[in-house]
């Protein structure tokens, strides 16, 4: 008995803590509109890889509003989610896009350099 009533608190605080660790679906609207922000600021419209995720956030992030309109929280929560990675993968690549031509030009130099001693 004694054991039972110990598993059942134990379920019950395990099931607390999951219930208080998911964040409301208005706080992961926020959290959404501020990494597409931040993705757009960063460039991400003018990388082609980054300009689609970023659309994809934009769409997930209106689907999202129109669930939330329909008091349907869960699944309004779940397009968050993925409206938000979507958002930090554009912003992501979009930091990612000059890091990379830098480097291909920085290689360029270094294949010149080799030929001009190799020569």
């Amino acid at each position: 008995m004694r054991r039972a009533l110990v598993g059942a608190g134990l379920l019950l605080g395990l099931v607390g803590c999951a219930t208080a660790q998911r964040m409301p679906p208005t706080e992961q609207l926020v959290d959404s509109q501020v990494s597409i922000r931040q993705a757009e600021e960063a460039g991400a419209s003018a990388v082609p890889n980054a300009a689609q995720h970023l659309q994809w956030a934009r769409e997930q992030t209106q689907g999202a509003r129109r669930l939330l309109e329909q008091n349907r929280r869960e699944e309004a929560a779940l397009f968050l989610q993925r409206a938000e990675a979507d958002a930090e993968l554009a912003l992501a690549l979009a930091r990612e896009a000059p890091a990379r031509a830098e480097a291909d030009r920085v290689l360029q130099q270094v294949q010149q350099l080799q030929r001009g001693t190799v020569q």
